[in-house]
């Protein structure tokens, strides 16, 4: 037989696609407060602000407490994850990729909606080092850095609610496995990172391990109403085909925009 004959053999391929690894969507979007189908190029999100109950002397009118109203607002930002399939290559696989492409344009989408976010609430002036709450550890977090950071919240009336979130790196929950509190049942009920999605309570925060954290930053603890995520158009997925490109075209869309709401309820940590 011929050394050549290889040449002739069929190439087979696993039909299951192996995408790289990747964060499957958006983490955070369910931890802030949300505005769906705004149809405007601005989102406004209301806040209200604190009254004060006064006393009155008998037959004498009462006081309003003139609550004062105030609004922030975030702007539209377009975004598209759009691929091509060449349709002489997908007659060359053997697997439809079109659903493959679909998915993986929608998590890019989810991807670039926690970008937004997070990039949000960097931009808080609330920061707390690290090395000013943990002088006896040499740990970044530790048990002494996150009831710092909760009493922060504390003073400023943000409600322990089970609604506080804290978004670290895997870093950080390394760190956070390493406190004998947060992993021993004799003190708590839940284990940390059990899904890898779902979030875990303890010591007062859902937590949440994110890949896309800003540089220098260990993590960020906010309660949900604190930060706004408005959307004008939610994600769309279309697969069309163009004549031009003898192709495929894969795309998902959406417009978004994040804002912090509430500066008293976000707290980032950094290093020092």
């Amino acid at each position: 037989m011929t050394a050549t004959v290889t040449t002739a053999f069929v190439r087979m391929y696993e039909r299951e696609v192996k995408a790289a690894y990747q964060r499957e969507g958006s983490l955070l979007r369910n931890t802030v407060r949300t505005r769906t189908n705004v149809n405007a190029e601005r989102v406004y999100f209301p806040k209200l602000g604190k009254g004060k109950a006064t006393s009155k002397a008998r037959h004498a009118d009462v006081v309003p407490m003139g609550l004062e109203h105030d609004r922030v607002y975030a702007d539209m930002s377009d975004h598209y994850a759009p691929e091509y399939i060449d349709d002489l290559d997908e007659a060359k696989i053997n697997w439809s990729v079109r659903s493959d492409y679909a998915r993986a344009s929608a998590w890019a989408l989810g991807r670039a909606t926690d970008d937004l976010i997070l990039d949000a609430l960097d931009n808080t002036s609330n920061t707390i080092a690290a090395d000013s709450l943990n002088a006896n550890s040499d740990a970044e977090i530790d048990q002494a850095v996150i009831a710092g950071v909760s009493e922060r919240l504390n003073e400023r009336d943000v409600p322990p609610d089970n609604m506080r979130y804290g978004v670290i790196s895997p870093a950080g929950l390394t760190e956070l496995l390493g406190i004998p509190g947060a992993t021993s049942s004799d003190f708590t009920r839940e284990k940390l990172l059990v899904t890898g999605r779902e979030p875990a309570f303890w010591m007062g925060f859902n937590w949440i391990v994110h890949t896309g954290l800003p540089d220098g930053v260990l993590g960020f603890f906010y309660h949900r109403a604190a930060a706004g995520h408005g959307i004008s158009r939610d994600i769309t997925t279309s697969i069309d085909w163009i004549p031009q490109k003898v192709a495929h075209l894969v795309n998902s869309w959406m417009s978004m925009g994040a804002t912090i709401i509430d500066e008293d309820g976000v707290v980032k940590l950094t290093p020092s």
